[in-house]
């Protein structure tokens, strides 16, 4: 895991502090591209696209990461498993208006909920799985590390009007 540490100025500038960037952190892409694309500097995990390689998650191409909309749930791309999904669960009228993506793969599920006014929230239910958060988080999903053996859910019940 990489540990990135940030320090703010001393304490006499402490009022205008703003948490620097880590060292070579790039602006991330603003929505709705961040939803395909993360600039390399800011998930150096090259390791993802190799592993998932055939589960369609994540491309890496020059210095950034494409992100096609496919995975291990849904083959022919998160927006066609959505569809799916509002046949039978009222997601276009409102009545979801939050999500608990549980397992968070490199958050397509969450990123393509966006577009139908949905949050997701992607868990990830291994220490080892700091990878697919960070790409989650660059591409403007919420998300985080939970160890479910050791721990519950850190929400209250009822926080979300569906799980996945």
């Amino acid at each position: 895991m990489n540990y990135r540490e940030r320090h703010c100025p001393p304490e006499e500038e402490k009022l205008h502090c703003m948490i620097p960037a880590p060292k070579g952190y790039v602006t991330p892409f603003p929505w709705p591209k961040s939803r395909d694309y993360v600039p390399y500097a800011n998930a150096p995990y090259k390791s993802l696209t190799v592993e998932k390689a055939i589960q369609n998650w994540i491309q890496y191409e020059g210095n950034v990461f494409r992100f096609p909309g496919g995975g291990t749930q849904f083959p022919q791309g998160a927006d066609k498993y959505i569809d799916q999904l509002a046949s039978v669960v009222p997601i276009d009228d409102g009545t979801v208006r939050t999500a608990l993506d549980t397992g968070c793969g490199v958050a397509s599920w969450g990123a393509y909920l966006w577009s139908r006014n949905v949050v997701a929230m992607s868990f990830a239910p291994r220490d080892s799985h700091e990878a697919q958060v960070q790409f989650a988080l660059e591409r403007g999903v919420p998300a985080v590390i939970g160890v479910l053996g050791t721990i519950k859910l850190p929400y209250p019940s009822r926080a979300f009007d569906m799980a996945h």
